[in-house]
């Protein structure tokens, strides 16, 4: 019993650290060759279900370098998009939306559970 108590506890404490100020986007390309220049599409829809934010205006998007990519939205806000240079065949980047400049501190204890897949 105490053994079972010791788990949900457990659990509890690992949800209520969940983050909620970034999500990841694994874009995978699954190619037999290389592709440059690709033009990457998320839902906004997607974004905001994991992401605490007022709009995505407000969101940061770092690539795997944490360096600030531009990104716009399409015209009628259902999506974001941004260019990704290169990916190589059979290989994946990492991107993540921010909702700030988070620190190692803002993130100590916190878990990044979410990802958005996007597959080339």
């Amino acid at each position: 019993m105490k053994k079972i108590v010791t788990i949900i506890v457990l659990a509890l404490v690992c949800m209520a650290c969940e983050n909620k100020s970034t999500v990841n986007i694994l874009i995978a390309n699954s190619h037999e060759s290389d592709t440059t220049n690709v033009v990457v599409h998320v839902a906004v829809d997607e974004i905001m279900r994991h992401v605490e934010a007022a709009s995505v205006d407000t969101l940061t998007l770092l690539n795997e370098k944490n360096q600030p990519v531009p990104f716009t939205t399409t015209p009628d806000g259902s999506d974001i998009e941004f260019t990704v240079p290169v990916i190589k065949a059979r290989s994946q980047k990492n991107y993540s939306l921010n909702t700030g400049n988070p620190s190692l501190s803002d993130n100590l204890f916190s878990f990044r559970t979410t990802s958005i897949n996007v597959d080339l």
